[in-house]
C-alpha cells in the first residue's frame, strides 16, 4: 500500500497546481480511491513524510504530494513539512523555467528538439491533429514517448483528463489479418464463427484519446489498407458490417523499428504526414548520455533507500557504452549493477558502483585511452537532483537567470525609479555580456552559435536596410551569444509582483530609450520564428540596455562626441573599446559602408543632433579625408561649433575623451589631443607566405555556404594547415580579385553552388564535387598543402561527408527523406512536361538549390529579385510555364507559393549552357 500510495502521488504530482490545490492530494480522498481506511492511508503518507519523500501542507484539510516529482517539475524545496501553500511558494526562484512534459525528456532542447517539434507540429493541427509515425531502434524510448505525450495532451487541454489511452501491438495480428480487423475495427454479431454480439474494437475504444500502434512494421499489405479508409475519411467500418461507417476522433500514432522504404506500403507512408525518428542511444550526446546514466541512478537511490557512490571509471564506462539495447538496456544495466552492488554491501554503509558489477561485455568492448582524464566519482543521496549533478551544463543559463533576478532586485531597491538605478542595470548588462562573450566556452555547441548568429546577422542587415541605421558590428555576435546561452526555455517569475514590477521597468525602459527600444522589439520580432525561441520581457529589456548608446546620465557643460569611419564595425569598436577605458559612454559611433556619399553622413550627425544635446559642441572623428566634406551639408541653422578632426585613432579617441571629461574649450580639445595621440611605425614583412585557403559560396546566401565549409572543415586531416572560409556570393561576383581576402589569403579555389568567375581563381561546383566527377581537381588545388596521404585521408572524407542525403541535411532543417523525395517528383514532371533529359549533374545542382528554396519559402524570406527577368519572361514563357507546373506538388505539400525570381533561378540550372536546342518560336 505504501508504494502504491506513493506511486500514485508521484504520477498525479506532474499536474499539482498550488494555487489550486485537488483534494486527489488529501488523505480522506486517496482513503476512497484506493478503498482504505483515512487513519491507514494517514499513517502511511506521515511515514512518507518522514523519510523525504512527500511534503505535508498542514493546511485545512492537510496535503501530501511527492516531493521528487514537484521538484522535476517545479523548483527544490527546503523542507518536507509547511503550514501553508503560501510557505512553499516564498521558496520559489524568482526566475523560474516555464516547463511542460515533454521538457521532462532528457535531450527535449537538443537530440530530440526536432522529434518534439514536429510531434508539437502534429499535435497542435486543427481537427484532431496529424497521424504521426516514429522510427527509432528497439529501446529508444517510443513507448514512453506516446505515453508521456498523452499527459501533454490533457495537461494542454487538448484531450479531456478522462481521454482514454489505447495501445495495440501489430505484432500479434502479422499473420492473422482477420483477428487484426476484429480487434482494430471491432465487430457485429455474426460476423464469424463464436461472434455472438457486437463488438467494439480498439478504434472505438480510442474515441475522443489516442490509439497507438505499436510494431506497425509487422502488419502486412493487407493489414496496412485496413487503415486507409479511417487514415482518408475518419471513419470506421467493423467487421460484417459495410453498410454503416462509425466516425472516429482519435489521435493516431505508430511505432517502428524498420527502415519505411522496405516493410510499408507507399500509398501507407503517403497518408502518414508527420514521420520522426528517435536517435539511438550512440547518437546521442555524451552530455545527455550522463543525464540518462544520472536519472536511472536517482530511481535506484529512490528505490532501495541508501546512497549510492559511483566511481569515475564505471561511469566513464557507461556514457561511453555502445548497446544494443539502447536506453532500455542501460537502464537494466543499472538496475543490475544496483542490485549486485546491495548483495555485497556493508548495512548502513554508501552502495558502491564499480567496474566490477558492469557486464563483461562492456569491459571488453572499451577501447579508452589509459591516459585518458577520468571524472571524479559521485554520491547519490535523498537530496541529490539531476540539475544539480549536470551544473556544469547549465552554467550559462543559470548566469543569465541570476543577472535577470539582480536586475529586477535593483529596480526594487530604487522604489520602481528608472532615473536611480539605471547606472546599476548597465553595469549588470555589461558584466552579463563581459560573461557571455568572454568567459564562456564558445567551442560548445558550435552549430547551435553559429545557426543562431546567421539568423542574427541577417535579421540585422533587414533593420538596417528598413530603417537606412547602422548596429555596432559587435552587436550581432553578443545577441547572438545572448540568444544561445540563454537557451531555448522561456524564462519566467511566478510572482505576480515580479511579474508587475517587470512589466514597470519595461514600460519606462521603452520611455526613456523609445528608438532602441523599437529596434530590439523589432530585431526579436523577426528572429523568433527563425530560432525556436520564446521572447521574454527581459529579453527586450537587457537588449535594449545594452544597444542603448546614449549618456545614462546628462551631463552638462560637455562637448558630445561621434566617430564616423567606413566599415562594418569599424568605428563602433573603436567607440566601444575608448568608452570602456574612460569608463564613460563618450562616443556614439556610426559604421559606414565604402560608397556612402558625404550627404548621407551628414544626415545620420543631423538625426543624432536632433535626438542629443550639443549645445556645447561638437567633436566629429572621421577615418578619411573625404569626410572632411560633409560640413557642407550642414544646415545653416545650426548654431553651435563643430570640431571635425581626420584619420581617427583608439589613441586619438581615447585623448579627446579625456579632454572632455576634464570639460577644456573645443580648441584645447583639439589641439592638446592631436598632440597626445602621436604614434610611431614600423614596416614588418611576413616571414611566411599567406595562408593557403578555399572559399565556399552559396547564390543563395551565407548560410549555405558556412554549411559546406563546416562539411569540407570535418574531412580536412588533423594535420593540414588549409583554411576555408564562407563567403557571400554577391560581394565575389561583384568585386572578384579587389575583394579583400584575395589580398590576405593565398586563394587555391572557390566551391559553391554557382561560379562566380573571378579570374585566375579556379571553381568547382558542389554537384561536381558530391558526384565526385571533378575529385581529381580539388587533389591538384589542395597539393601544395598536403602531402599524398593526407590527400588520400582528405578524399576518403570528402566521399563520406558529402553524400547527398548529408549535403541536404546540413542545408536545410527539413525532413531530408521527405524533400528528395518531393523534389523527384518535381524533376520528373519537368522532365515530361519539358522534354528533356536532365543530367545527373543537374540534378544534383537541382536537390540542393530546391532543398534550401523550400526551406526559404516555408521561413517566409525568398530570394525576391533576378536580374532582367522580364526579358527572360518574354523568351522562355513556356518553359518558366513548365517549371512553375513541375513545382506545384511542392507548394501544395509545403503550403507554399514560389515566386518568379525563385523560378527564374532554377530555370538556369535546368536550361544555363544545356546542350538542348531551344525553340526559335519560345524567343
Amino acid at each position: 500500500m505504501r508504494e502504491e500510495l506513493l506511486q500514485y502521488l508521484k504520477n498525479q504530482t506532474a499536474f499539482l497546481n498550488l494555487d489550486d490545490l485537488s483534494e486527489l492530494f488529501t488523505a480522506s480522498k486517496l482513503a476512497e480511491i484506493f478503498k482504505v481506511k483515512r487513519n491507514t492511508v494517514s499513517q502511511y503518507l506521515n511515514q512518507l513524510t518522514e523519510t523525504g519523500e512527500l511534503v505535508k501542507i498542514n493546511s485545512r484539510p492537510v496535503y501530501y504530494f511527492h516531493k521528487g516529482a514537484f521538484e522535476k517539475q517545479f523548483f527544490v524545496l527546503k523542507e518536507n513539512h509547511y503550514e501553508s501553500v503560501r510557505a512553499i511558494q516564498t521558496e520559489q526562484p524568482m526566475f523560474g523555467k516555464e516547463q511542460e512534459l515533454l521538457s521532462l525528456l532528457i535531450g527535449h532542447d537538443k537530440s530530440l528538439k526536432r522529434v518534439i517539434e514536429q510531434i508539437k507540429a502534429a499535435l497542435n493541427y486543427p481537427d484532431g491533429g496529424l497521424p504521426v509515425l516514429i522510427n527509432g531502434e528497439s529501446g529508444t524510448g517510443k513507448s514512453y514517448l506516446v505515453e508521456l505525450i498523452h499527459h501533454y495532451c490533457v495537461q494542454k487541454e487538448l484531450l479531456p483528463e478522462d481521454a482514454p489511452f489505447i495501445t495495440l501491438n501489430c505484432a500479434q495480428y502479422a499473420n492473422n489479418p482477420e483477428l487484426l480487423t476484429s480487434n482494430l475495427f471491432g465487430s457485429v454479431k455474426g460476423s464469424y464463427t463464436g461472434a455472438d454480439s457486437d463488438r467494439k474494437g480498439a478504434f472505438e475504444a480510442a474515441d475522443g484519446g489516442i490509439l497507438f500502434l505499436d510494431e506497425v512494421h509487422r502488419l502486412n499489405a493487407e493489414g496496412q489498407e485496413k487503415l486507409f479508409t479511417y487514415l482518408d475519411q475518419g471513419q470506421i467500418y467493423r467487421m460484417g458490417d459495410t453498410n454503416h461507417p462509425i466516425t472516429v476522433h482519435t489521435r493516431l500514432f505508430f511505432a517502428t523499428t524498420e527502415e519505411l522504404t522496405s516493410n510499408f506500403l507507399t500509398t501507407f507512408i503517403r497518408r502518414i504526414p508527420i514521420q520522426t525518428t528517435i536517435p539511438s542511444l550512440q547518437q546521442r550526446g555524451r552530455n545527455e548520455r550522463l543525464e540518462l546514466i544520472y536519472s536511472f541512478l536517482l530511481n535506484e537511490q529512490a528505490t532501495i533507500r541508501r546512497d549510492l557512490i559511483i566511481s569515475g571509471q564505471t561511469l566513464e564506462l557507461l556514457a561511453s557504452g555502445n548497446f544494443k539495447g539502447n536506453i532500455g538496456e542501460l537502464k537494466n544495466i543499472i538496475k543490475v549493477m544496483t542490485a549486485k552492488a546491495l548483495s555485497e554491501s556493508e548495512p548502513d554503509q554508501p552502495i558502491k558502483l564499480t567496474i566490477y558489477q558492469l557486464p563483461e561485455a562492456l569491459l571488453s568492448m572499451n577501447h579508452q585511452s589509459m591516459q585518458t582524464a577520468l571524472p571524479a566519482e559521485i554520491l547519490i543521496h535523498s537530496d541529490s537532483r539531476l540539475d544539480n549533478l549536470m551544473l556544469t551544463n547549465t552554467q550559462s543559463q543559470k548566469r543569465v537567470e541570476d543577472s535577470f533576478a539582480k536586475m529586477i532586485l535593483a529596480y526594487q531597491d530604487a522604489q520602481g525609479q528608472l532615473v536611480d538605478c539605471q547606472l546599476k542595470l548597465k553595469e549588470l548588462v555589461d558584466q552579463l555580456f563581459d560573461y557571455l562573450l568572454f568567459e564562456t566556452d564558445r567551442q560548445q555547441k558550435h552549430e547551435m552559435l553559429l545557426y543562431l548568429t546567421q539568423y542574427v546577422r541577417e535579421t540585422f542587415r533587414q533593420m538596417e536596410s528598413a530603417y537606412q541605421i547602422k548596429f555596432n558590428g559587435n552587436s550581432v555576435y553578443a545577441v547572438g551569444y545572448y540568444l544561445f546561452q540563454r537557451g531555448a526555455g522561456r524564462w519566467l517569475p511566478e510572482d505576480p509582483h515580479i511579474r508587475e514590477l517587470i512589466r514597470q521597468l519595461e514600460r519606462q525602459i521603452s520611455e526613456a530609450y523609445p528608438a532602441s527600444y523599437h529596434y530590439v522589439q523589432r530585431i526579436l520580432e523577426m528572429c523568433r520564428p527563425k530560432i525556436d525561441i520564446e521572447i521574454s520581457a527581459m529579453d527586450r529589456i537587457v537588449l535594449t540596455l545594452y544597444l542603448k548608446k546614449a549618456d545614462w546620465i546628462k551631463e552638462q557643460g560637455i562637448a558630445k562626441a561621434v566617430i564616423v569611419a567606413h566599415g562594418y564595425a569599424t568605428a563602433s569598436s573603436i567607440a566601444n573599446v575608448a568608452n570602456r577605458f574612460l569608463e564613460n559612454d563618450i562616443f556614439e559611433s556610426f559604421d559606414m559602408p565604402l560608397d556612402v556619399t558625404p550627404q548621407q553622413i551628414a544626415e545620420e550627425i543631423l538625426d543624432y543632433s536632433e535626438n542629443n544635446d550639443i549645445s556645447n559642441g561638437l567633436v566629429i572623428l572621421v577615418d578619411m579625408g573625404s569626410l572632411k566634406e560633409i560640413y557642407q551639408y550642414f544646415p545653416k541653422q545650426i548654431n553651435v561649433p563643430i570640431v571635425i578632426m581626420n584619420n581617427v585613432t583608439t589613441p586619438l579617441a581615447i585623448a579627446i575623451g579625456e579632454n572632455i571629461k576634464q570639460q577644456r574649450t573645443l580648441n584645447e580639445i583639439a589641439s592638446k589631443s592631436a598632440a597626445e595621440a602621436t604614434f610611431d611605425w614600423e614596416i614588418i614583412y611576413p616571414e611566411e607566405n599567406r595562408t593557403k585557403t578555399l572559399l565556399t559560396t552559396c547564390q543563395t546566401g551565407i548560410g549555405t555556404a558556412a554549411q559546406i565549409c563546416h562539411l569540407l572543415e570535418k574531412s580536412l586531416p588533423n594535420s593540414c594547415e588549409l583554411k576555408i572560409v564562407p563567403y557571400e556570393f554577391r560581394v565575389l561576383a561583384e568585386k572578384k580579385q579587389e575583394e579583400t581576402v584575395f589580398s590576405i589569403y593565398d586563394v587555391l579555389g572557390i566551391i559553391g553552388t554557382d561560379d562566380p568567375q573571378v579570374a585566375e581563381i579556379p571553381y568547382l561546383s558542389l554537384e561536381e564535387l558530391i558526384s565526385g566527377d571533378e575529385q581529381q581537381v580539388l587533389t591538384e588545388w589542395l597539393a601544395p598543402v598536403m602531402t599524398s596521404e593526407e590527400n588520400q585521408i582528405f578524399n576518403t572524407n570528402v566521399i563520406r561527408n558529402f553524400s547527398l542525403e548529408k549535403v541536404i541535411d546540413s542545408v536545410t532543417i527539413l525532413d531530408t527523406d521527405k524533400v528528395m523525395s518531393e523534389i523527384d517528383l518535381f524533376m520528373r514532371d519537368l522532365e515530361l512536361a519539358g522534354k528533356i533529359q536532365l543530367s545527373n549533374a543537374k540534378k544534383l545542382a537541382l536537390y540542393v538549390h530546391v532543398s534550401c528554396l523550400i526551406e526559404r519559402l516555408i521561413r517566409n524570406v525568398p530570394i525576391e529579385t533576378y536580374d532582367g527577368y522580364s526579358d527572360l519572361y518574354q523568351c522562355q514563357k513556356e518553359l518558366l510555364k513548365n517549371i512553375k507546373q513541375a513545382f506545384s506538388v511542392i507548394e501544395r505539400d509545403y503550403s507554399v507559393t514560389i515566386p518568379d525570381s525563385e523560378l527564374a533561378y532554377i530555370f538556369d540550372i535546368v536550361y544555363k549552357n544545356t546542350d538542348s536546342a531551344m525553340k526559335d518560336e519560345e524567343f
